[in-house]
């Protein structure tokens, strides 16, 4: 959790482009650019602050960034179709990032993401990023691109280890009652 005060020099630290490179070379996305790529990538960005128990995004909704956090607290949630019910998936604080795919396609939210303590993040319009890949040229777009196909297998990967474990707890807790 964070321990730092929101003040001024916090303020101004997060629009350092300087600390917002070095923030961003922590996203698993952006590892393999070089700083000054960052430095940019990051003044292409803004700061934006998000409200105690308001929504960064909304399930379902359109396409449209990645978001850094920068300070504070937010929460994932998952709809469940059947029930109407939301269920909270992950909690986020500094550091971590949400978003990432939209950066590459146009499908809609997959969660809503929504703060429990007054947050700050960074965010990254997908439309100035691909201008900005673009500009960059095709070596550092082919980069880019190579990462995440990378990142999404790393990811694919630890989804498919986690699901056959559950599969097995699943069917062992079954086996148990069945047995009683």
């Amino acid at each position: 959790m964070n321990v730092e005060k929101i003040g001024p020099d916090l303020i101004q630290k997060f629009r350092d482009p300087q600390w917002g490179a070095e923030q961003l070379s922590g996203i698993s996305l952006f590892k393999n650019f070089d700083p000054k790529l960052l430095l940019e990538i990051y003044r292409f960005g803004t700061i934006q602050d998000i409200k105690k128990e308001s929504h960064a995004v909304i399930e379902g909704e359109p396409t449209r960034g990645l978001y850094l956090v920068l300070f504070g607290t937010l929460s994932v949630y998952k709809n469940d179709p059947a029930t109407g019910n939301s269920h909270r998936l992950a909690t986020l604080e500094s550091g971590n990032s949400f978003g990432e795919l939209s950066l590459f396609d146009d499908a809609p939210r997959s969660a809503t993401v929504m703060a429990d303590t007054l947050s700050y993040v960074f965010y990254l319009d997908a439309s100035r990023f691909d201008s900005f890949l673009k500009q960059a040229g095709s070596n550092i777009e082919a980069k880019f691109y190579k990462t995440c196909a990378i990142s999404m297998s790393e990811k694919f990967r630890q989804l498919n280890s986690e699901y056959i474990i559950s599969q097995q707890l699943l069917w062992k807790y079954a086996l148990r009652k069945k047995d009683a």
